[in-house]
């Protein structure tokens, strides 16, 4: 037993020591910084990298004014395409949700730190016509996931471009 535990503590040490660390909402860097989040038709993940941002104990900026970094997003788009096809009834298996949007960051003095890049998210799901109500169900879950997805890799571009 006390083997055991000597090893399993060897191991914590170790993956301390060599720098690990859990992947997350790690914006501290961020918590000085003002933040603007400014939307031309991407609403839903202009109000979710919002919620994230607060979330991170970073308050975005009421103005534009105020802001040290701006961050554009605009060009929000679902696509839903037919992933699977039964061979034996013709009758749609899966699907496919792609989103898209437009990211761009600038600084306060109007400079551009991050010229317009795509900020895309895609999942599948399986239908089954038996339960239609449910699929929509799980259609608007997965949506509300991947704009989720997509604010999260937002900040983390915002995050590499002011580190």
């Amino acid at each position: 037993m006390t083997f055991r535990l000597a090893v399993f503590l060897s191991l914590i040490c170790g993956l301390g020591a060599c720098g690990f660390q859990l992947r997350g909402s790690n914006l501290q860097a961020l918590q000085h910084s003002q933040v603007y989040v400014q939307s031309n038709g991407a609403n839903a993940l202009a109000k979710e990298v919002k919620i994230q941002l607060q979330n991170a104990d970073v308050t975005p900026v009421k103005s534009v004014s105020d802001a040290k970094y701006i961050i554009n997003l605009s060009n929000e788009s679902f696509d839903r395409r037919v992933l699977s096809v039964s061979p034996q009834t013709g009758k749609v298996e899966e699907y496919e949700i792609t989103y898209r949007a437009s990211l761009s960051i600038t600084g306060s003095d109007g400079d551009t730190i991050l010229k317009s890049e795509p900020v895309t998210a895609v999942t599948d799901y399986t239908f089954d016509e038996d339960a239609v109500l449910g699929k929509f169900e799980e259609e608007r879950v997965l949506r509300d996931d991947i704009v989720r997805h997509a604010a999260s890799n937002v900040l983390r571009r915002l995050q590499a471009v002011t580190e």
